[in-house]
């Protein structure tokens, strides 16, 4: 690659990484052309982003960023797994994958600025999804209303019993 290909590379990924909170970087040695494929695949339908990057190109476009922590690991062959929404869906793609391809090692990541090991990145992954979350606690909150329309309701309804039970009786 020449050397403004190379410079030309690294400001375009910079400005794509540049509000990304979340990251992580991974080793595919020993993955096949068609695992690799199968891999992007499964991240396009999870709106996530893979990409393989020279190393050293990494490491001059991540100073500044939220993924800044992950140059030093780029050591060896790596690849780079982000999304902007949801670290919980980065994850779970991740190590769902990794279960019926070992070869794919989780390296380290990267969660809004924290610096994250490979076993708390699969931690992360056995958490709800945000959309998940926001149901059971759209439900919490619900819960308690449901409960007094159900008893504001029942109020009225035993009334009218009270009145036609009333009025049957004066018949």
């Amino acid at each position: 690659m020449k050397k403004e290909r190379k410079i030309q590379f690294v400001e375009e990924w910079s400005r794509e990484i540049a509000d990304v909170p979340h990251a992580v970087l991974v080793n595919y040695r020993g993955l096949t052309v068609a695992e690799v494929t199968e891999l992007r695949r499964r991240m396009r339908e999870a709106d996530c982003v893979y990409r393989v990057v020279k190393n050293n190109l990494a490491c001059r476009a991540l100073p500044g960023t939220a993924l800044e922590g992950l140059a030093e690991h780029f050591v060896g062959p790596c690849a780079v797994a982000y999304n902007r929404q949801d670290p919980v869906v980065l994850a779970k793609t991740l190590v769902e994958f990794g279960r019926d391809n070992p070869a794919l090692e989780v390296k380290v990541g990267v969660v809004e600025g924290r610096l994250l090991e490979a076993d708390q990145i699969k931690q992360l992954s056995k958490t709800p999804a945000r959309v998940e979350l926001l149901a059971r606690l759209a439900f919490l909150l619900q819960h308690p209303i449901r409960g007094f329309a159900t008893a504001l309701k029942n109020v009225v309804r035993n009334l009218a019993v009270v009145l036609d039970q009333v009025a049957r009786s004066r018949e």
